[in-house]
């Protein structure tokens, strides 16, 4: 074997050996990076700047991956020359929404080594043309199974490693830096579990909260149903023991009573009266909502034809009642609603031929009906529209017109509870229209599957 020969192999081991030792200096300092660093933004452009000067590669950028699409998308990390030629490069891969080759890479999860981008569909061939870049790397990084980011390069000679070492290299670098990527997401993911671990905390607290303060209140509900029963009690004894006194006196009496006298004891009576009434419309009142009533099918025509008889006993009252819709609720509470706004069609009324109308109306987009009830008395100034809801509220004297106060102030509290909505409509001097709307379902109830 000749000198020149052994020499020539000599030279190329001496050549071979010098490349393996740098490429194991660039593994080393690649791994004391991904150690160090605390995030893999941080490591790319650190990264980025080893390899280009290692490999004496011209450009290198990172790209960021959609893990739905497993598509790349631009970043703000570069490595470029600082040479006001390479900006139109930067400019151009702003522009670019697609990296197709990049996408390959990705999906194929191993780097790709192109080594003439004229035979590819490259988007930015005219720019790379320009300045003498041929050759295109794209090294994918994987985070156990997923690729979270890519980096791709360009230079202008092809690398002496030949595509298989340089491939192996390649993987060698991103296998160092997915390592990053996967202590971020064990990081994000120790945060994670710390939140959710903090968050069923606070939710098993305010559950415990919640259990307490129900409890409390189921507590309060029944002590408030005893009050309210043993108040009412005592409340109805004295009222009786009011009642037979005057009746008694009015028999006793009765060859000696002056007109003043006899309207002194009506006005007992009736203030009697009122508070009974005003006793029962207080328990109702308190008691609504308490007890659950099961919806059922209601017949509205039938229900308001009934209670215009219970009301006009004497057949005084013009009645205007048109087709009703059957609706579904608890027959008792709509009834409770329907008995206090015809009753106050009727009360209120000043009218020699009172006429009282009722119809409904569909209400689609709120899946709900809405009911009217029209009067001809003497209408409500608008300035009072929001007190009359007001327990308690009356705008006439009660020794005019015997009320509680308590009627309007039932149906609104049973209508919202329903979850609807209660209006009037009214100027003086033109009657007044009530009207509410009555939902399908109330709020607590789901819509039934569908079959």
């Amino acid at each position: 074997m000749s000198s020149t020969g052994a020499n020539k192999r000599l030279a190329g081991t001496r050549r071979a050996l010098a490349i393996l030792r740098d490429d194991l200096a660039l593994t080393y300092a690649m791994s004391e990076a991904a150690n160090e660093s605390g995030s893999l933004e941080e490591v790319l452009a650190e990264a980025l700047e080893m390899i280009c000067e290692h490999m004496g590669w011209a450009v290198g950028h990172a790209l960021s991956v959609d893990r739905a699409s497993a598509s790349a998308r631009s970043t703000e990390i570069w490595q470029l020359p600082p040479l006001a030629s390479f900006e139109p490069l930067r400019a151009a891969t702003d522009q670019i929404e697609a990296f197709p080759l990049a996408d390959r890479a990705i999906r194929e999860q191993t780097p790709m080594l192109l080594h003439d981008l004229g035979a590819h569909q490259f988007g930015r061939l005219a720019v790379t043309s320009a300045l003498g870049l041929h050759h295109y790397y794209v090294l994918p990084i994987l985070s156990g199974d997923i690729v979270v980011a890519a980096l791709e390069f360009l230079t202008a000679k092809p690398d002496p490693r030949g595509d298989e070492a340089l491939t192996q290299l390649l993987a060698n670098l991103g296998m160092l830096l997915g390592r990053v990527a996967e202590r971020e997401a064990r990081a994000e993911q120790r945060v994670a579990l710390r939140h959710s671990a903090r968050a069923r905390k606070e939710a098993e607290a305010r559950a415990r909260a919640l259990l307490r303060v129900t409890k409390e209140l189921q507590q309060r509900n029944r002590e408030l149903d005893q009050f309210t029963y043993a108040a009412s009690h005592d409340l109805r004894a004295p009222l009786r023991g009011i009642a037979n006194l005057a009746g008694w006196l009015a028999s006793d009496l009765e060859p000696h009573l002056t007109d003043d006298t006899r309207r002194y004891l009506d006005l007992l009576e009736g203030r009697v009266k009122r508070m009974e009434a005003l006793i029962d419309g207080l328990l109702a009142y308190s008691r609504l909502g308490r007890a659950a009533v099961p919806d059922e099918r209601i017949d509205v025509t039938a229900l308001v034809r009934e209670l215009a008889e219970l009301h006009d006993v004497d057949g005084v009252v013009e009645w205007r009642i048109s087709d009703l819709p059957e609706i579904t609720g608890p027959r008792l509470l709509l009834r409770q609603v329907l008995d206090n706004l015809l009753s106050n069609a009727i009360k209120h009324t000043t009218a020699a031929r009172p006429h009282v109308s009722v119809w409904a109306e569909r209400d689609e987009p709120a899946e709900a009906w809405r009911l009217f009830v029209r009067d001809n008395g003497p209408g409500i100034d608008p300035r009072y529209h929001e007190r009359i809801w007001e327990i308690f509220q009356t705008l006439r004297p009660r020794d005019e017109v015997e009320s509680t106060g308590i009627g309007l102030s039932l149906v609104l509290k049973i209508v919202r509870q329903r979850g609807g909505s209660v209006g009037l409509d009214s100027q003086l001097g033109a009657g007044a229209t009530f009207h509410f709307t009555w939902p399908d379902r109330a709020p607590d109830q789901a819509p039934e599957a569908s079959t």
